[in-house]
């Protein structure tokens, strides 16, 4: 059986999603134009690229370069936080976590340094960086698409989050020690020049196409080619799961926003600005930001809160950002540790920070109505 087949089945997210969108066909309202079908090519042009990203060692030559300068033990954690939050920007949370995590690992036992702590800030920096663009994070792509963005106009809302992420990436170092460290051994990856070339021309044509500045199908198109290209074991390494999960959100969505008391539900609590921004972040605690995302658009025209809510809401629970499982599943694969340490202190400092978002949230929506 194929390994991507094998991934579809084995996920159990996808297994509760796929039987909610079954319910939803049979006794919803579902239309197919529920279905966006722009953010799913987008989606799946970015996986493909990102794919060929990770199997060419691009990636991860570009990590390991950064962090062997690195002369202190806050050096490299700072450097590591740097390489998720920036990332993340162009290669989304999930590849910074998927990239990181392993990378972190390796590094933290070569010093002997204490995993935990630093793994949920790669995690927490992953999810504030992807904020910052369009193509970072699935409900940015999405909410680009659904509210026709340019690249100016989301900058524009995610510019001040932004600035205040950045500030608190740069002194969240100083709560870990600083030590100095001798040169760290990495193994080095070498990356062809046709290689890169190829990679560049791809990921600016397939942002074009994100960005409507290109046809998607053309992105899509330029994706597969570049796979061919470069690794066709991409094909079968990427994650078509989160495409057809994709899918089954606009399904589900579909079918909600058609029930007459959730419909009234959500309309209470989209009627002002600041009332959207806290709906969507307590709404993400519990359905996840992506889905919350897809859902709450249908009921506003309030871009901007809605965006910072679902931004604030990948803090919190677990589940409010699906980069939060992924990082308890790769710190639990590379670290043999399968106890609860990890995700319990993961939701408390997750948790602080969603209330300390929340009234920053709350304060740039004051400003933006003043």
């Amino acid at each position: 059986m194929p390994t991507f087949i094998k991934k579809i089945l084995s996920d159990k997210t996808l297994a509760i999603t796929t039987i909610l969108s079954v319910l939803a066909l049979l006794f919803g309202q579902v239309a197919w134009t529920d279905i966006n079908v722009h953010t799913i090519v987008a989606l799946a042009a970015l996986l493909l690229l990102v794919g060929v990203y990770e199997r060419t060692g691009v990636l991860v030559a570009i990590a390991t370069t950064i962090i062997k300068k690195s002369r202190t033990t806050r050096q490299v954690i700072l450097v590591t936080l740097l390489l998720s939050f920036f990332g993340s920007m162009i290669f989304t949370n999930d590849v910074a976590i998927l990239t990181l995590v392993p990378i972190f690992v390796t590094i933290a036992r070569k010093l002997e340094l204490k995993m935990v702590l630093p793994v949920i800030f790669i995690t927490i920096f992953a999810n504030l960086g992807s904020a910052f663009t369009p193509f970072g994070n699935p409900q940015n792509l999405y909410l680009a698409s659904h509210y026709h963005l340019t690249l100016g106009h989301f900058l524009q809302l995610s510019l001040p989050i932004g600035m205040i992420n950045l500030v608190f990436l740069l002194l969240s170092p100083f709560a870990f020690k600083n030590v100095p460290i001798h040169d760290i051994e990495l193994t080095a990856t070498k990356i062809e020049t046709r290689t890169v070339i190829i990679l560049v021309i791809s990921t600016l044509l397939v942002l074009a196409g994100i960005l409507n500045l290109f046809p998607i199908w053309g992105a899509l198109l330029v994706s597969i080619v570049t796979a061919l290209l470069l690794n066709r074991q991409t094909f079968g390494q990427i994650d078509y799961g989160i495409l057809l999960m994709f899918v089954e959100f606009f399904i589900i969505v579909g079918a909600l926003s058609r029930i007459e008391w959730v419909s009234a539900m959500i309309k209470l609590g989209m009627t002002t600005p600041a009332m959207t921004f806290i709906t969507g972040a307590i709404s993400s605690q519990f359905i996840s930001n992506v889905p919350a995302a897809v859902l709450l658009s249908n009921f506003t025209s309030h871009v901007s809160p809605l965006y910072l809510g679902v931004t604030t809401g990948g803090l919190g629970t677990l589940i409010a950002s699906l980069a939060n499982l992924l990082a308890w599943r790769q710190f639990a694969q590379h670290t043999s540790d399968q106890s609860w340490h990890f995700p319990l202190r993961a939701m408390l400092i997750n948790g602080v920070l969603l209330i300390i978002y929340l009234l920053i949230g709350l304060g740039l929506i004051m400003l933006r109505l003043n």
